[in-house]
């Protein structure tokens, strides 16, 4: 068990790689509060080698602070990882804290970080097979288990829109032969996804079948999948649009409606997430081992799993950072 995830600090053209066990899941927290309490936290974890670091299925999250160039590029988290319009606040938020430094999402996650480093992205990288045999674009079985949409241009005065149930990528690694898998009777001419999910899609794709353009945005962070994509659909335009769902809503001429987004409850939200006290994992970690042993099971743990190097600033310091932020947004 863990929530594993590399940090980086660039200072003078070289990079320090460290390690944490424990840090992907709380990793929005950890690095909201400004420049100097980064780099104490990340100074804080494993420091490690090159041979540290993880690949796209152990990495869960993970950041570089670059000192250089006032940079930070980070992904992770349980919450906006998953969720645009909490994700946006967030950042806006965190830009007010940050001020001089620009701030970027890593949308395909340990290879950005790699990549920015210049460490092969070859070594990061897993192979994996493709799900794909029993594909199809049915809605799911439940309404509020829908977190992606798919939206076709058949011809000029077709369009139809398709809500599904798994990531995008589940669906457009079949590649164009995508296209013939298309039942038409489980399209939509409009959705208003209000009507189907409280929660805001994890993603989407438009695919446009006479101008052969294919166009896709995710909330997750998804390795690789630009140049993956740009190989399967190798004749087609094929364009990603990162967290911009905005682009699917303007290809649809408005058909798709998202849901209506309240920024005060996404702000009420945020402020859970930030000012709560932090859980120790190793007091689950504790009792897991405890119960496995009373079972007669012997338990080997990584070294690195009983470490948890945390420090959280005050809380009455928290709030008034946040405060800070809020008041000039």
């Amino acid at each position: 068990m863990g929530q594993r995830a590399n940090l980086i600090i660039v200072r003078n053209k070289s990079y320090e790689l460290y390690y944490s066990h424990w840090c992907a899941n709380t990793l929005p927290k950890d690095l909201f509060w400004g420049e100097q309490y980064a780099i104490n936290f990340i100074e804080m974890q494993t420091k490690l080698d090159e041979s540290g670091w993880l690949d796209d299925v152990w990495a869960e999250g993970g950041a570089i602070l670059d000192l250089d160039k006032k940079k930070l590029l980070f992904y992770g988290g349980e919450d906006i990882l998953y969720d645009i319009p909490l994700r946006n606040l967030y950042l806006k938020l965190m830009g007010n804290i940050w001020y001089g430094w620009e701030i970027q999402w890593a949308y395909e996650g340990i290879i950005d970080l790699a990549t920015y480093v210049g460490y092969p992205k070859e070594k990061v990288l897993t192979s994996s097979e493709d799900d794909i045999n029993d594909l199809s674009l049915a809605p799911p079985e439940e309404k509020n288990w829908v977190d992606t949409v798919a939206s076709v241009r058949f011809s000029q005065n077709e369009l139809l829109l398709f809500p599904l149930c798994g990531g995008i990528d589940v669906y457009l690694s079949y590649g164009p032969d995508l296209i013939n898998k298309i039942d038409k009777s489980y399209g939509y001419k409009s959705i208003f996804l209000d009507e189907w999910s409280k929660d805001f899609p994890m993603g989407g794709f438009h695919i446009d079948i006479l101008s052969r353009r294919l166009e896709f945005w995710h909330a997750n962070d998804i390795p690789n999948i630009s140049q993956e994509l740009q190989a399967k659909w190798f004749d087609w335009e094929v364009i990603d649009n990162y967290s911009n769902y905005e682009t699917q809503y303007k290809s649809t001429n408005g058909l798709l409606q998202f849901q209506d987004i309240n920024q005060h409850q996404l702000l009420e939200k945020l402020k859970v997430l930030l000012l709560n006290e932090s859980s120790n994992p190793l007091d689950t970690l504790a009792y897991i081992v405890k119960k496995e042993a009373d079972a007669g099971r012997k338990v080997e743990i990584s070294p690195y799993a009983l470490r948890y190097d945390k420090y959280e600033l005050p809380r009455n310091v928290r709030e008034e950072i946040l405060d800070f932020a809020i008041d000039n947004l």
